[in-house]
């Protein structure tokens, strides 16, 4: 895996231009009898709305109904059906979104920023946490892929989720309901009402509860012996007003709370025999909640529109975890200690607001121009307890007298064990001014540039173990992008683009560090791209495709410090990531419909760079009896000094992965029935730079699954069968790395089989 024929990105530009010719005779091709046309997908992935074929960025965009029906109830579920994206479950910890090799290294930071920004009716969400919220009342979900450094600015160097809930409607009261009931005690009750009060003002009201049973096997579990059970409560109350022509103000607040009884995850060591089985005997129960009020004034001042988007969000973290998932029996064997983690919470309070001014589409030139300014306030506690065979059982009290007091951890390590209690609070202030402007040079010819200037300052007070410190990010920053597209005829657009995003440093825990930096720096990345998208044979094919080539500097990475309790993040100087995406829908006669997506990348650090493995540095300090025994420290200075992680390929990079779905939509008797057949291939990748065979080689992965909907042409009810993982696929879904404590790796794998009914109304 780790050497891949690395293609120029001149013979991918060049390939795309010759496809061009052959996209426009395909487009004046005749259509084939008896089948539809596509239908017009608009997007807002650049605050203004546009066509998808001519928005010069590579999108999946994906309706509310398609999100249904190809079972994504949340972005976990994402990563099946958009090119160069890979979704990772990490237990107790934020899921890592990773698109073209950029996601969020940094899981167990509080400072650490995610790699793909997440936008929500226009909102910037700040937290992590928000992301995972279940999808209700969608009306449509947008993945751009590549940096987004121009209006969604910092965090989008990887890319963007854009999401549009629906939006009230002004002209009949609306109502929908929906139960769902399957494997694993899955049950899903939903409820959507539409009131218009006045010809100008309407209320919706959207609630979801989602739960299913556990399917892992926990037998020494206490209280249960499955765990992974999740209880999850979804709300939204969406207004919208339109007091005069000019004027239109919508506002919403969404709820989002998830309790879990136990992380589904499995240590890669764990002598346990079940795929889905774990030894661990240490209850686990954890809790996320979000709330999201937000605010949307648009005006129409003739020849251009300004808007106000201001939002308070609030999010919250509180797990218990077991840092090695596996008995006591079995983790005092192999790592000498059990360790536990009673608490581990964050909490962040942030409110933000963005004015923009935008003029109306056709004129010669469109514009946007706008200012953002956020404030996060957060804190993180961290209480972690490892008890050898001596001390198994004795009890103890969480508190933080132990941070940054020396004599009082000293003093709890040996009455009971503690390893581990920090407390950090934290500041986080960012503002920025964006432009961007498209230049209609002929009807076929259009020309973008963009800059966005991004400030952004952090300070963190932290105590940890031994220390305080006060730790202090800043940095400014200029970002971009200019476009060069042109229609080879009106049904296919050729563009190439250059763009550039960053994503802010932070602080680490590691007020004793002597390699790990207090604080690790920015990221950022100059992107290449060029692609070709066509909507062929009389618009019933819409074929994407794009090459891209991503030069990264500063990527952030964690890494163990040669003291233990050190490791944090820090900085790989340079490293590429290149690929080649395509996307495929095709309307057949008869009522067959065919989409399809594949993605081949390649990648590469291009930096030596000193990093030490957490599993190396825990199996030196096992060897050694423990940190800062014997020669412990030396054995862990030489570690580090020995590895080098240059021409190693990221985290989360497959080389290949596709995915397909075939539907057909059949007029019955009495109705309509949709059927559709869904496959994703994904081929093994590296979870971490490390590369290291043992602990990172993820391997390949392969999901069927199957829908069958029945609509009565008279009534408003429908009932669906939906089957996922077909085959009962045992394939391993995530892999990752605890970064601290004994330096566990555990293995998350697909749901097993599910089959799934449901039945709705909607009037």
């Amino acid at each position: 895996m780790k050497h891949i024929t690395k293609f120029p990105l001149f013979v991918a530009a060049s390939t795309l231009a010759m496809l061009a010719p052959v996209a426009a005779h395909a487009a004046d091709a005749p259509a084939a009898p008896d089948s539809a046309a596509l239908e017009t997908i608009t997007v807002t992935a650049q605050k203004v709305t546009t066509g998808l074929q001519k928005t010069p960025i590579a999108i999946t965009a994906l309706s509310g109904d398609q999100l249904g029906k190809a079972d994504i109830r949340a972005v976990i579920d994402l990563d099946k059906q958009v090119p160069g994206m890979t979704v990772s479950d990490t237990g107790a910890f934020p899921t890592n979104i990773t698109i073209r090799g950029v996601g969020y290294d940094g899981l167990q930071n509080l400072s650490a920023q995610p790699g793909v920004a997440f936008v929500e009716n226009g909102v910037y969400i700040a937290s992590p946490v928000a992301v995972v919220a279940s999808y209700l009342d969608i009306g449509q979900l947008e993945v751009l892929r590549g940096p987004q450094g121009t209006v969604n600015g910092q965090n989008a160097d990887g890319g963007a989720i854009n999401i549009n809930t629906t939006l009230p409607k002004l002209d009949a009261m609306h109502e929908s309901a929906e139960v769902s009931y399957g494997s694993y005690n899955y049950n899903r009750e939903q409820a959507m009402v539409n009131v218009p009060l006045t010809p100008t003002l309407a209320v919706r009201l959207t609630a979801q509860h989602e739960g299913h049973d556990g399917w892992y096997y926990a037998p020494n579990y206490p209280g249960t012996d499955h765990i992974g059970n999740e209880d999850a409560w979804s709300a939204r109350a969406t207004v919208l007003w339109t007091p005069t022509d000019r004027l239109t103000i919508t506002a919403w607040g969404e709820l989002f709370s998830n309790d879990i009884n136990g992380v589904g995850a499995k240590n890669l060591i764990d002598p346990i025999a079940g795929t889905r089985t774990t030894s661990d005997d240490y209850a686990t129960p954890n809790q996320t909640r979000s709330r999201i009020a937000a605010t949307t004034i648009a005006y129409d001042l003739g020849g251009a529109t300004l808007k106000s988007i201001s939002s308070y969000q609030y999010a919250y973290i509180n797990n218990r975890n077991s840092a090695d998932d596996l008995s006591t029996a079995e983790s005092i064997a192999y790592y000498g200690v059990k360790d536990s983690i009673p608490v581990h919470s964050w909490e962040l309070n942030t409110v933000n607001e963005e004015v923009n001014l935008a003029s109306k589409p056709g004129g010669k030139i469109d514009w946007i121009v706008g200012a953002f300014v956020q404030h996060t306030a957060g804190n993180e506690y961290v209480f972690e307890v490892q008890q050898g065979a001596s001390l198994i059982g004795t009890p103890y009290t969480v508190g933080y007298a132990a941070a940054g007091n020396p004599a009082v951890y000293d003093a709890q390590s040996a009455a009971y064990g503690l390893a581990f209690a920090s407390v950090s609070f934290a500041h986080r202030t960012s503002a920025a001014g964006y432009g961007q402007a498209t230049w209609h040079v002929t009807d076929a010819l259009r020309l973008t540039g963009g800059l966005r200037y991004s400030y952004d300052d952090y300070k963190a007070y932290v105590a940890a173990n031994f220390n305080t410190a006060n730790l202090i990010s800043e940095f400014k920053k200029v970002t971009g992008k200019a476009v060069v597209e042109y229609d080879v005829v009106p049904a296919s657009t050729l563009y190439a683009s250059f763009s550039t995003g960053v994503k802010p440093g932070g602080a680490n825990l590691n007020t004793d560090a002597v390699e790990i930096p207090g604080t690790f720096s920015h990221e950022f990345v100059r992107a290449y791209e060029v692609g070709l998208k066509n909507e062929l044979f009389d618009h019933k094919l819409r074929l994407n495709l794009s090459a891209f080539y991503n030069d990264y500097r500063n990527l952030q990475a964690d890494s163990e410090d040669p003291i233990p309790f050190g490791g944090g993040l820090t900085n790989i100087p340079k490293s590429e990531v290149y690929g080649l995406e395509g996307e495929l829908t095709w309307v057949l006669p008869d009522g067959w419909r065919v989409q399809a997506n594949a993605t081949g990348m390649g990648s590469k650090v291009l930096s030596h760079v000193h990093l030490l493995d957490a599993w190396v540095a825990q199996g030196i300090n096992r060897a050694d009896g423990g940190p800062f025994v014997g020669n412990d420290i030396n054995d862990r200075f030489t570690a580090y000094y020995a590895s080098d992680v240059y021409g190693n390929q990221l985290g989360r990079v497959p080389n290949f992965s596709t995915a397909a779905t075939i539907s057909k939509a059949t007029e019955v008797a009495g109705g309509k029935l949709d059927t559709a057949l869904s496959a994703n291939y994904r081929s093994p990748y590296w979870e971490r730079v490390y590369n290291n065979p043992v602990t990172d080689l993820v391997g390949s992965q392969f999901l069927i699954n199957a829908n069958i909907h029945y609509q009565p042409a008279q009534h408003p009810w429908y009932i669906e069968l939906q089957v996922t993982n077909l085959t009962g696929s045992n394939d391993i879904a995530t892999r990752y790395a605890e970064n601290f404590g004994v330096g566990g790796v555990f293995d998350v794998y697909v749901p097993p089989r599910q089959v799934i009914g449901r039945f709705g109304l909607k009037f």
